[in-house]
């Protein structure tokens, strides 16, 4: 490889004299100007790096350079290099010097060379090599990792050889835009795919990723890994074979080997036999590739048809997950729990969360904002705008509440005055000043474990009594509730989400069916009282009370939110007209004793609110001598006493539900500085 182009030892003896702390064979931490930003003074015995001993300027700068520009860039703290690296260098040094003593640049070995010989050296020296993680996985350790990520930062800004000719793809160094919320690594390896046919499937990528951008880098993994597993089978099991000579007999093949492929199972991490999902994504991954490069035409697609090798009932029937028909979503009472604690939430993921639950944005994108995401129409209301990666929507608009444009507000201050172009140069709204995520937005898995940590600490419990376990995409599923609950027309329900298909939007009409059931079957078990003729509460129940009015049972589930009002509910069809709906005194249905009034014990806690409100009035009333005030609200306080002493507190729930707005102002504005 030529390294020579971009005048690599130019560049680091050019940054050296530039930085005279980095160019010293002694550096004190305390002293560099970088320091000033760090949390805290480095302790006495760490405070110094001694380069002097190494003999070979060559690596000593290398390695110089590699220090200094991470630290610059605030890639590591002052803390992370002389307290965490500084006995891992050392000894890295004298390993260098001993082994390769008149190399000009580290990258004139081969890395899997110099990684084995350097693994081995340690092992020498007693150091230990390899780490076992809670999953049994193994790990290499910090003295093994920091030879490694050394060799591949210098690798990475030196190299000149165009990405897509390389074994690993750089997803930085690729023209593409890149989701930088997500975790997965930014790595394409094709170290796992077989040299027959490793170029056909970079070219394959290439084509889709970068030329045609029909999918996305993080897809990419998932074909890459897909398509190894059917061109490595095909390579150890036909060695001659090449893909334009693929007959039906070595896809029948393969399908015996893919379906008793044994897998891991995530949440067991037992090894298990292939589901039908597994091996349904697998065909399904392998049959668009060789699609592709046949209406592609490149000379390495099959001879054969398509259909003349995948049969229909090839691919395994994939039952529909049960989370696409009941999607997860935040129900009110977790949602009111959150607001009660918000406050034990890390400051900067408040507005996150503010945001995901009022917009109905997914975690990703709402992590993806741009500082400039807030618009203003000109009626004075505010709109959120931004992009929709999963569906490919640019500038995607909902329209938001006053409060939560003033949490986001809020947010644009803090971040307008951090930002600068180094460390945000994308403009994001949530971003990371520093460290490895430097200029990119925080993560959705980061999002994730804080609103777990959040609900242990919290001790956020479902209906079960179990600790809660928040997913991001609740909050979406949540707004989509909420908004279906509240009356909106599912086509603009789906409009509003940007759902691709209407079939997610209806998943939300299902849920909001189920509620209703729900609620109405425990409005039939509590029972409940109504007014007889006489005007005497006596004891009924729901279905009951519907017969009575000549009202069918199952109009009455179905329209059990229409029927429900704050202080009982109406068993009245709404064809038929109040004779009360115009009494001014309140509320008409208890002082006119309506016979199509019925109550339970989920008002208990309506009737106790009022009846406490009243009393603080009768208060008042009495010292400031309104007479008919005082009177009203005696009879009012009455009858609101009848009907509590008639009704029971069995099963109780409450009877107003919280708006999923009321958490607004001061207490907001609080969680956010």
């Amino acid at each position: 490889m030529n390294f020579e182009s971009v005048n690599k030892e130019d560049t680091i003896i050019d940054f050296l004299n530039q930085y005279p702390c980095y160019k010293s064979d002694i550096w004190y931490g305390n002293e560099m100007e970088i320091s000033k930003e760090s949390s805290r003074p480095l302790s006495r015995s760490r405070n110094k790096i001694d380069f002097s001993f190494c003999k070979n300027c060559y690596t000593k700068n290398e390695i110089k350079y590699y220090f200094g520009k991470n630290l610059n860039d605030s890639l590591y703290s002052v803390i992370t290099v002389f307290e965490g690296k500084a006995h891992h260098l050392r000894r890295m040094l004298k390993f260098l010097d001993k082994n390769y003593p008149n190399i000009k640049t580290i990258l004139e070995i081969p890395k899997e060379e110099l990684m084995l010989k350097y693994t081995n050296y340690l092992v020498e020296c007693g150091i230990k090599v390899k780490s076992v993680n809670k999953y049994s996985r193994t790990a290499v350790t910090p003295a093994v990792s920091l030879m490694s990520t050394f060799y591949n930062y210098i690798y990475d800004v030196f190299d000149q050889i165009p990405e897509w000719e390389k074994d690993i793809w750089d997803g930085n160094k690729l023209p593409i835009e890149l989701n930088y919320t997500n975790t997965s690594t930014k790595k394409l390896k094709f170290t796992k795919v077989n040299q027959r046919y490793r170029r056909l499937v970079k070219k394959y990528l290439y084509t889709r990723v970068v030329e045609l951008k029909n999918l996305t880098f993080s897809i990419g993994f998932r074909y890459l890994h897909e398509l190894s597993i059917f061109l490595n089978f095909l390579n150890n099991n036909y060695p001659g074979l090449s893909i334009k000579d693929i007959e039906r007999r070595h896809i029948v093949a393969y399908l015996a080997f893919i379906k008793n492929k044994m897998i891991l199972d995530k949440k067991t991490r037992q090894k298990i036999k292939a589901t039908n999902v597994y091996v349904s994504s697998n065909l399904t991954i392998v049959r668009k590739f060789l699609t592709d490069i046949k209406i592609l035409d490149w000379e390495e697609a099959s001879a054969q048809h398509i259909e003349a090798l995948f049969l229909p009932n090839d691919n395994p029937h994939r039952t529909k997950s049960q989370s696409f028909d009941n999607p997860k979503y935040i129900p009110d009472y977790i949602w009111d729990q959150v607001l009660e604690n918000i406050h034990l939430i890390g400051d900067k993921y408040v507005p996150i969360i503010l945001i995901m639950e009022g917009s109905g944005f997914r975690g990703s994108d709402v992590l993806g904002l741009k500082i400039y995401c807030l618009e203003r129409d000109n009626k004075g209301d505010y709109w959120l705008v931004g992009d929709q990666r999963k569906v490919k929507y640019k500038n995607h608009k909902v329209p938001i509440s006053g409060e939560l444009a003033k949490v986001i507000m809020s947010q644009q201050e803090i971040c307008k005055q951090f930002s600068t172009p180094e460390n945000n140069p994308e403009g994001y709204l949530f971003v990371s000043y520093r460290g490895p995520r430097k200029g990119k937005p925080q993560t959705t898995a980061t999002l994730s474990k804080v609103l777990n940590d959040f609900a242990k600490k919290a001790n956020i419990r479902d209906v079960n009594g179990e600790i809660y376990r928040f997913k991001n995409h609740g909050f979406r599923h949540r707004y989509g509730v909420t908004l279906i609950n509240n009356g909106m027309n599912i086509v603009h329900v789906q409009r509003l989400m940007a759902h691709a298909s209407p079939e997610m939007t209806l998943a939300y009409a299902k849920i909001h069916d189920q509620t209703l059931k729900e609620a109405y079957f425990k409005a039939k078990s509590k029972g409940g009282v109504k007014f007889d003729m006489e005007g005497a509460l006596v004891k009924t129940n729901i279905d009951e009370q519907a017969i009575e009015n000549d009202l069918e049972l199952e109009w009455i589930r179905h329209n059990y939110d229409s029927i429900r009002m704050d202080h009982g509910m109406c068993i009245k069809s709404t064809k038929m007209k109040c004779e009360y709906a115009e009494k001014v005194i309140e509320p008409p249905c208890i002082v006119n004793n309506c016979r199509s009034f019925h109550v339970d014990s989920s008002f208990i806690d309506y009737y106790k609110s009022q009846i406490a409100a009243l009393e603080k009035d009768i208060q008042i009333y009495d010292r400031n001598g309104h007479v008919r005030s005082l009177e009203f609200a005696n009879k009012k306080i009455q009858n609101y006493r009848k009907i509590l002493n008639e009704i029971n507190d069995n099963g109780h729930i409450s009877g107003i539900p919280k708006n999923r707005r009321e958490y607004v102002g001061e207490e907001r504005e609080k969680s956010v500085q």
